[in-house]
């Protein structure tokens, strides 16, 4: 897994997001403010948003298989650099959540993402997002 970054450029989600399917185009912000936070906006109005971050600062061997399906639809190879995002959730308690299960993977050069749903991963939706 290689994370390059993306900024400020459309990339879209064919398929677009679970609970958000109708929303397809996203545009990844990155600032020096935001470190080492990335906001993925969606690029056709205000909502929805959400707060990411790359899931190898939070677990430094994560890994997330990608099918070949999964290669076709982001328009990559196995050799394709390729950007992992995991979104941020905030619980009542004011405590943060990261959802290590469901990342979302960008082909820059395709200007292509998704998001994978991989109901066998041993990873859990609501990670503690501990000081980063």
């Amino acid at each position: 897994m290689t994370n390059h970054t993306v900024t400020n450029v459309v990339i879209n989600f064919d398929e677009g997001l679970p609970g958000f399917e109708s929303v397809r185009r996203f545009v990844i912000v990155a600032s020096p403010a935001l470190e080492p936070f990335t906001l993925v906006q969606s690029a056709d109005g205000a909502e929805p948003s959400f707060l990411a971050i790359e899931p190898r600062l939070i677990d430094p061997s994560y890994a997330s298989p990608l099918s070949e399906s999964d290669m076709l639809r982001l328009g990559a190879e196995a050799k394709t650099p390729l950007l992992w995002l995991v979104l941020i959730s905030m619980q009542p308690d004011g405590s943060a959540t990261v959802n290590l299960k469901a990342p979302l993977v960008i082909n820059p050069s395709a200007m292509r993402g998704l998001q994978l749903v991989a109901p066998h991963s041993l990873y859990p939706i609501d990670h503690p997002l501990s000081a980063v």
